[in-house]
């Protein structure tokens, strides 16, 4: 062995003592090390983390340097990010993960959250995409402003559009804007299948599902078909809207999607004038009742009148850059928690706890 071949099986044995704070295995083990070069003292390294925006980073790093005491450390940082347990076809046979944003409860902000969080998303790095499944109220086009020309691949497959970067599927490009639809559950089912797999998603990082209010037809279909890989509770912070809200995380339960945790929308208003923080619907209700049932609390999104004023006319990204910047660690911690979730996949059975019709 050379000495520059001992240098780097010393600096690589030193690294054996940085941990990953979530997975809970030394960074070696983990394969985030890459392209590792040792020059004497100097030492250059690419650290591939499993999420963007990973809100462990820096304490990754500073053990590095901790742990290479005495060298001149300098690490880039990429990320790769790791695959959930789906039944990937066609369609959504490049995408990574699927995140259902859900709640048991109508009304406590569920696009709006699934739109911020695409965006945030965005803005660390990742490949996006949004799939509105609430087909009995498609808003997410009308509330980003995007249109829709249909057009297909070579294979068949419908090409969703791109609003600033964010790929877009909704019932509501194709019905008229006031028509109601009338479907029972096996119209529901099919047009699940129809936008995961007809739908040409190519490569992405997430593809965020908002769901339609309550626990029937869609969330049943995603759960016992394998199309997401995990779920995300939203609600408001009244006792009367978190109770229902909980009723979506017995049936993922039920169906073996594991819940990430909670999102608590509209949790507080800052007065324009005293710039005071007013709790317009109570507080810790929501995060007390997650920290029962074992789920993590991801953050709390304000109440912001100008977003609800954007939305009526068409979402752009540069007007809602400050509130992107409030569920920037919210989504940091949610992509966290989903790395943790994949590096388990092969540990983890997936089973359904459905009762068959007799």
């Amino acid at each position: 062995m050379s000495d520059k071949e001992q240098d780097k099986d010393v600096v690589l044995q030193l690294l054996r003592n940085v941990k990953d704070p979530v997975l809970k295995k030394d960074i070696v083990s983990l394969g985030f090390v890459k392209d590792l070069q040792v020059n004497g003292k100097q030492v250059n390294l690419k650290l591939l983390l499993t999420s963007p925006g990973c809100p462990h980073k820096d304490e990754i790093i500073s053990d590095i340097v901790t742990n290479l005491e005495g060298y001149s450390v300098m690490v880039e940082i990429t990320y790769n990010v790791l695959s959930g347990a789906l039944v990937r076809k066609e369609g959504t046979s490049k995408v990574k993960n699927i995140i259902a944003i859900g709640s048991g409860k109508g009304g406590v902000g569920k696009s709006t959250v699934s739109i911020l969080l695409a965006y945030a998303l965005k803005r660390l790095g990742a490949k996006v995409g949004i799939i509105d499944l609430d087909f009995y109220g498609a808003t997410i086009p009308s509330m980003l402003g995007s249109s829709f020309v249909q057009n297909v691949n070579e294979a068949g497959l419908i090409l969703p559009p791109i609003h600033e970067g964010i790929k877009i599927i909704s019932l509501a490009y194709f019905i008229p804007q006031n028509a109601s639809v009338i479907w029972r559950g096996p119209m529901l089912t099919k047009a699940v299948h129809d936008f995961m797999e007809k739908v040409d998603w190519g490569e992405l990082d997430y593809l965020i599902a908002d769901l339609p209010p309550g626990t029937g037809d869609v969330p049943i279909t995603l759960g016992q078909d394998r199309l997401v890989n995990a779920a995300v509770l939203i609600s408001t912070p009244q006792p009367a809207a978190v109770n229902v809200a909980l009723k979506l995380v017995d049936t993922f339960k039920k169906l073996n999607v594991p819940v990430l945790g909670g999102i608590e929308n509209m949790s507080y208003f800052i007065c324009p004038n005293s710039k005071e923080k007013v709790e317009l619907f109570g507080s810790k209700y929501f995060r007390e009742k997650l920290a029962e049932i074992g789920l993590p609390f991801l953050g709390a999104l304000p109440f912001v009148p100008q977003l609800r004023e954007l939305e009526d006319v068409g979402v752009k990204e540069e007007n809602i850059s400050y509130i992107i910047d409030d569920i920037i660690p919210v989504a940091k911690e949610l992509t966290c928690k989903l790395s943790a979730l994949n590096s388990q996949i092969s540990e983890r059975p997936f089973f359904l706890n459905i009762p068959k019709k007799k």
